[in-house]
């Protein structure tokens, strides 16, 4: 029952966020293509006297030479990490025990403790963002033949469990301070502050690290490798917060 309430509490964002990723990765596919004419049709007149442009210009055309480079730097290190957070935010926003703060003594009555209410929405909403991660980077694996390509199913496993795992600690953002307030709105806004304060500590780490470059797999890219001390701060920061919440639950007095 835990389960099918908290699938019920949050299935339309969960459901309109898998249909929206999944229609910006097929986009993504069938735009190939035509960016790649543009980008080998483009030529160095168009940008002399400028010797960095050119060099970052050359890098990029360079990176989508093959379809394996058009899709993480189109996809997974620019639309996806976006996206998949503003979802993470919408799934893990609002109460963690009642929908939209209503039917709280209902709820509250039931025999259960308040922790599995917490860890029943916390595993159905990281489930819930398992599924985002995945499916649209699995679709760019079983689309890339629609354009004459081939894209591996490793990368788009790796890729999107590292988007996932960056996402997971927004989404137990929202979680965490949903258990403070009983509307959706006030957390999700809280959550985008978060996140735009995530972004700029970032710019100020070297060059490789930060939330937003292991969600995009950069490293694995370059030379195979994961960023393994991002992810673990991002997991330890997803398992306190969610701690966080169900401690404060517990101590609530509805």
């Amino acid at each position: 029952m835990l389960w099918y309430k908290s699938w019920l509490d949050t299935r339309w964002r969960f459901l309109f966020g898998l249909v929206l990723l999944f229609v910006f990765a097929c986009g993504t596919v069938v735009a190939y293509p035509t960016v790649r004419d543009l980008a080998s049709s483009v030529s160095a007149d168009l940008i002399a006297g400028s010797d960095d442009l050119f060099q970052e210009l050359q890098e990029s055309i360079d990176i989508m030479a093959t379809f394996r480079g058009y899709a993480w730097s189109q996809w997974f290190q620019q639309n996806f990490p976006s996206l998949l957070t503003i979802f993470a935010a919408l799934l893990g926003s609002g109460s963690p025990l009642v929908r939209s703060g209503s039917g709280a003594l209902f709820s509250l009555a039931l025999p259960v403790s308040r922790d599995r209410w917490i860890g029943s929405r916390a595993t159905t909403g990281l489930a819930e963002l398992f599924v985002l991660a995945l499916v649209p980077s699995i679709a760019i694996t079983a689309l890339a033949p629609l354009v004459g390509q081939q894209f591996p199913l490793g990368d788009a496993l790796v890729w999107g469990t590292c988007a996932f795992v960056g996402a997971s600690a927004f989404f137990a953002i929202a979680m965490f301070v949903s258990t403070l307030v009983n509307d959706v709105w006030r957390p999700l806004l809280l959550t985008c502050l978060a996140v735009a304060a995530v972004g700029a500590v970032g710019l100020a780490l070297p060059e490789g690290h930060g939330v937003f470059t292991a969600m995009a797999g950069g490293n694995h890219f370059a030379d195979g490798s994961l960023p393994w001390v991002d992810l673990l701060v991002c997991a330890v920061a997803t398992a306190a917060l969610i701690y966080a919440a169900a401690a404060t639950v517990a101590r609530r007095d509805f």
